[in-house]
């Protein structure tokens, strides 16, 4: 059987967000018999690190903005990926951003190579950049129905497009993981409850308004703690220090910045929280909530529309709305039933669309189709 080279690009060599997560789950199950994978990233970082440790390998090759037009660093990145592609014999290219995309996608047109661009946020880059990175990709994966709205004109018209959900590994994350730890390691008292956020630390991801609607429930409820997991942006995270407290609520705020333990915080956590007013292509956050059998509580947007059964397995909320947010966390608060509830309907949804094997499973699809036509 006839093994495979793929080269994979991503935006950066550290865990910088849910992109970074995904790939390094599809790296690790992805079928080795069959397929030989590379990695390309721009910089150095824990990203890399924990790919090196799965026996792939990684290369560094920096691929500057287009912003600050350089002819020659331009030029010379491009080569330095058809090269690569030539040394090591890549027969696929997949990568998950529009600057790797453009580099890439002009290298994998020079080498007569396929390309997959993994589209994984709904904001259009500049109409006529995104129709051209459409151009250059062989296959484009939409991680929701929501991200195709951003090539509007073109995915009514092309069979280009393919939608495959992001998934997650159910047996990294259920309900009977130890949640105590947590609770333990910030000495919170076992009656309280918890109400989480997990994300980046910028202001699209809506921490604010999250505090805002925390504000108004600790007025009602005293045994709620808000935890808020993430990292990236100290100065944003000062702002958000500081709004707790003219909120006066710091003593009811934990911030735990970059966590590894996810599915163990995530099992801790009573009610989990996407309170993003930007369009979220498809949230790894709500996906990892309900596999943990937990009730979701996310905005009406992009994505979220698609992966949270409103009333069923959550509650979607307008975005920005710290009044609506704070309601239906007071909701989910006063019924233990409905938490439990929408926490195994989240679950059973999981497993029937959003495992990791499934998702797996359509890529590999995906990949033996292209090479059959490209080989």
């Amino acid at each position: 059987m006839k093994k495979y080279n793929l080269l994979f690009t991503t935006i950066s060599g550290q865990m910088v967000g849910g992109g970074q997560r995904s790939l390094l789950l599809h790296l690790e199950r992805l079928n080795k018999k069959r397929f030989r994978p590379f990695l390309i990233c721009p910089s150095e970082g824990d990203l890399i690190n924990k790919v090196q440790k799965l026996d792939i390998e990684t290369t560094i090759i920096k691929m500057g903005s287009l912003k600050r037009l350089n002819f020659f660093s331009i030029v010379a990145a491009i080569f330095k990926l058809r090269r690569f592609i030539k040394q090591k014999n890549i027969d696929l290219i997949h990568t998950d951003a529009p600057l790797q995309t453009f580099y890439a996608g002009i290298a994998a047109r020079l080498t007569g190579k396929a390309l997959i661009w993994h589209v994984r946020v709904s904001d259009p880059e500049k109409k006529l950049y995104d129709k051209f990175l459409f151009y250059l990709a062989s296959k484009l994966i939409a991680v929701s129905k929501a991200v195709l709205k951003r090539f509007k004109g073109l995915a009514s018209k092309s069979d280009k497009f393919v939608v495959i959900y992001n998934g997650v590994d159910l047996k990294e994350f259920h309900h009977q993981l130890a949640g105590k730890r947590f609770k333990e390691e910030f000495e919170i008292e076992d009656d309280w409850i918890l109400v989480g956020t997990l994300g980046q630390l910028i202001p699209t991801k809506g921490q604010e308004i999250f505090l805002k609607a925390a504000a108004l429930v600790s007025k009602l409820i005293p045994n709620v703690k808000f935890i808020i997991v993430g990292n990236r942006n100290e100065e944003y995270r000062k702002k958000l220090e500081n709004l707790s407290r003219d909120l006066g609520i710091d003593d009811k705020v934990i911030f735990t910045r970059f966590r590894e333990d996810i599915p163990q915080i995530m099992s801790s956590f009573d009610i989990v929280v996407l309170p993003s007013y930007h369009f979220e292509g498809f949230s790894r956050v709500v996906l990892e909530a309900m596999a943990s059998s937990k009730p979701v509580i996310a905005t009406e947007l992009g994505g979220n529309l698609e992966a949270v059964e409103d009333g069923t397995s959550g509650i979607l909320v307008p975005p920005g709305n710290s009044n609506r947010l704070a309601e239906a966390i007071l909701e989910l608060i006063k019924d233990e039933d409905k938490r439990n509830q929408m926490g195994e309907a989240g679950r059973r949804r999981a497993e029937r669309l959003f495992s990791i094997e499934k998702n797996i499973a359509q890529i590999e699809k995906l990949y033996k189709e292209l090479l059959c036509r490209y080989m």
